[in-house]
């Protein structure tokens, strides 16, 4: 190497050296921009994303001291480049020299290099973007699809992840990280019907609801429910939920710096927080009341029930759609026979013994003086009983009948 390509060289890596640092220097600056530019996507305007794809690239892998860098690379180099132009060999070794000393390519830390990363936004989705620092609670972004609803219109929407160096990440280039996070909410509204049956319900598990009445008597109870969160809701639902961590070590690079969390979904969140509450406030009810007024007061319990589910859930941002009986309440089989024994001889045994005294009187007046082998509703009437009425009969009816 002559002397002047040695001095080439070394002004090369002070090059390289001077970019590094100047990166250094602006990387709290780039994350910061590029975090509020990406939020821009979610607006409803082409201004505002070409706005924001330029911004984020401006400050990621094509800013403008890579393109200085460059410019300072082409300038030490470019005499020996021209030279190079007539002389193959020369020129070869000229290309592996600037391989050598040109920065390589960025991997962020979830494995890739500093391409684009893309989430498609679903109609059912809410999207919020959080940029990583500094003052997010004004610079949070949502896409929301209440404007898009009123205006008979699809919400959806890609959304491209801004990237920018994380400055001191690495021994010689530093890496490419997200420089804020993509948070989806799923709306997908909830149903179930929780029964005790397997031919039922939601499910073929028995997911009714065993309660106790105030003496202590077994009651079972079937539930239907249907919820939903609605848009405006999004953020209280993942207050109070939470996402879904991502798997592997919370130490791991990989992790740290995930691009995209999902909240956790309305279907879990019901089948456990949810399904709590409604067994707690069931059970409430039914233990409040004597046995014989669980069932009385199956409509009331039922209004009472709605009421404090309604508050509970939509403090929390889930709203309930609607909440009823699955199905008869059932006990133990020696309650249940005591309880249709009770019906049976304060019901339907008086209603009994009208129909067949209304029975007999009409076949008195239908009597013609043929006795009759069967009377429909005479069946209980003792044999001698009924040998006296016949006797009755011929004398007192069919004798003086005109």
């Amino acid at each position: 190497m002559t002397k002047n390509n040695a001095i080439r060289a070394a002004l090369s890596v002070l090059a390289v050296f001077v970019y590094g640092w100047i990166n250094a220097l602006i990387n709290p600056v780039a994350t910061i921009v590029s975090g509020e530019a990406a939020g821009q996507q979610m607006a409803n305007s082409d201004a505002a994303y070409a706005q924001s794809f330029y911004a984020m690239r401006f400050v990621g892998g094509l800013g403008v001291p890579l393109v200085v860098l460059l410019g300072v690379l082409l300038a030490i180099w470019w005499g020996p480049l021209r030279a190079a132009s007539a002389n193959r060999r020369q020129r070869r070794l000229m290309v592996f020299a600037l391989a050598l000393i040109m920065p390589a390519p960025a991997f962020a830390y979830y494995d890739k290099v500093d391409v684009s990363e893309a989430y498609f936004i679903l109609p059912n989705e809410s999207a919020f973007f959080i940029p990583d620092v500094g003052a997010n609670k004004d610079t949070q972004a949502k896409f929301g699809s209440t404007e898009y609803l009123e205006a008979n219109k699809v919400a959806a929407k890609r959304f491209v992840i801004p990237h920018a160096k994380f400055s001191g990440s690495g021994y010689w280039q530093d890496f490419y990280v997200p420089t804020g996070r993509l948070i989806i909410v799923d709306r997908t509204p909830y149903n179930r019907e929780w029964t005790a049956t397997n031919n039922r319900g939601s499910s073929n598990r028995n997911e009714s609801f065993p309660c106790q009445s105030q003496e202590g008597l077994n009651v079972t109870v079937e539930v239907a429910i249907a919820t939903s969160v609605t848009e405006e809701d999004a953020a209280k639902f993942l207050y109070w939920f939470g996402v879904r961590p991502p798997q592997g070590n919370r130490a791991d690079p990989a992790v740290i710096f995930t691009s995209v969390f999902y909240g956790r979904g309305l279907a879990e969140v019901m089948d456990t927080v949810g399904r709590g509450k409604v067994q707690s406030l069931v059970c409430h009810e039914i233990g409040a009341r004597p046995f014989d007024k669980v069932n009385t007061d199956i409509n009331a319990m039922m209004d009472s029930i709605q009421k404090e589910a309604d508050g509970y859930l939509k403090s929390r941002g889930i709203t309930l759609d609607y909440i009823g009986w699955a199905g008869t309440f059932t006990f133990d089989h020696d309650v249940q026979k005591a309880v249709n024994d009770r019906y049976t001889a304060e019901k339907i045994a008086p209603m009994m013994q009208v129909l067949e005294t209304k029975a007999l009187v009409d076949a008195i007046q239908r009597w013609d003086g043929h006795l009759p082998s069967s009377v429909s509703g005479l069946w209980l009437v003792p044999s001698d009983l009924w040998a006296s009425v016949q006797g009755w009969l011929k004398t007192e009816v069919v004798a003086k009948k005109p």
